[in-house]
């Protein structure tokens, strides 16, 4: 029996086929690796969108190619969903008003200056954190030691409408970095569960002196960090949006804590206005950060503006200058009314920052009241 003998041709086929196959395998790593890279030099990077508006002219249907990048976009979505992790410059162009400050995350080579230099926010764990947990420390960097339940010590105004405002205005808070801490907590690179230390702790407090005016504020407890860091903003946003009303205005409260890396420029700079003196008491700054990628970016700086107004009037001082973030979102594009309050810093102790919180909680219960009408 003879053997058939396999064409050249034939073989020549499957050569080209495979060398094809391995230069578009090639090129697809290539383009993933380039946009690691881009993200990592800090460059803002944009996945693919499909609009799928035009399915119903053709009877619902959706093509193959569009399933196929679909499945695409949704990879590139999980890799790269987080905010830019880079450090941060001021930028030379600053709004007229000084309330406002605008940092710039391309200008990596600009040195730092006299305004806030760096944003910490959406970070993925640093080197240390790592170092932590490769040291079998793992159960003292996140346990829960203590969830204290905080009574309202709000002073309850006889004038405060708050079964209309109710009626109108959806109260949410949450904490997009909930293990974020304070001193004395300085394990783990200040983070941690206990909530005797952490912003969630200080978010129940805020939730408590709020209720205590009557309103239903809903306080979300999740710790959207733990036990993925990365996936910090994916989670809060789900969390934030299943709280949301369709019928009422929605009041959203991520409150985070600041900090800077040791002994650089802005922990330098942070270190100076860390603090200050308000009837007599030492209380932690604070201040309000947007992200200007948001399409409803206008209105969320106008309502920023409106509460850092009651706060100056109130406690002049107790809020440092509006943080404006290039390219970033932060869930702001949930409501126009969707605030992230920063609390204090790693430099303030929990006692000065439980202070803020019960300031906090007067400007926030004139503000709702403000923002209902």
């Amino acid at each position: 029996m003879k053997r058939r003998r396999r064409k050249k041709n034939e073989t020549k086929f499957y050569m080209v086929m495979s060398l094809l196959c391995l230069t578009v395998l090639f090129m697809g790593y290539s383009f993933v690796y380039n946009l690691s890279e881009k993200r990592k030099a800090g460059q803002d990077i944009t996945t693919i969108s499909i609009n799928y508006s035009g399915d119903k002219e053709n009877g619902g249907k959706t093509s193959a190619m569009d399933k196929i990048m679909s499945y695409f976009n949704i990879f590139l979505e999980k890799t790269f969903n987080e905010e830019d992790t880079s450090r941060l410059t001021e930028s030379d162009k600053v709004e007229s008003k000084d309330v406002f400050n605008i940092i710039d995350i391309q200008n990596k080579n600009k040195p730092y200056e006299n305004d806030l230099d760096e944003y910490e926010e959406d970070k993925e764990p640093v080197i240390e954190e790592e170092q932590l947990l490769a040291d079998n420390r793992h159960e003292n960097f996140f346990r829960v030691i203590e969830s204290p339940t905080y009574r309202s010590s709000a002073p309850r105004d006889s004038s405060f409408d708050a079964a209309s405002i109710n009626e109108k205005l959806n109260i949410v808070l949450f904490h997009t970095h909930a293990t974020e801490a304070y001193l004395p907590h300085k394990d783990g690179n200040f983070r941690t569960q206990d909530e005797r230390y952490n912003v969630m702790g200080v978010g129940t407090k805020i939730t408590a002196n709020l209720q205590g005016y009557g309103l239903n504020a809903t306080h979300l407890t999740d710790y959207n960090d733990y036990p993925d860091y990365n996936s910090s903003y994916y989670n809060s946003s789900k969390a934030a949006a299943g709280a949301l009303s369709d019928i009422k205005k929605n009041l959203l409260i991520d409150i985070h804590r600041d900090g800077a890396d040791e002994n650089s420029a802005y922990e330098h700079k942070l270190s100076q206005v860390k603090t200050v003196q308000i009837n007599e008491k030492t209380a932690a700054t604070c201040t309000l950060v947007i992200g200007d990628k948001n399409e409803n970016y206008a209105e969320l700086q106008k309502n920023a503006q409106k509460l850092y107004d009651i706060a100056q009037e109130r406690y002049p001082g107790l809020f440092r200058e509006i943080i404006i973030r290039p390219g970033a979102y932060f869930n702001q594009y949930l409501s126009d009314y969707a605030l992230l309050i920063e609390i204090g810093s790693t430099l303030n102790h929990i006692d000065e920052v439980n202070y803020s919180a019960e300031l906090l909680s007067e400007i926030l219960a004139e503000y709702i009241g403000e923002i209902s009408k």
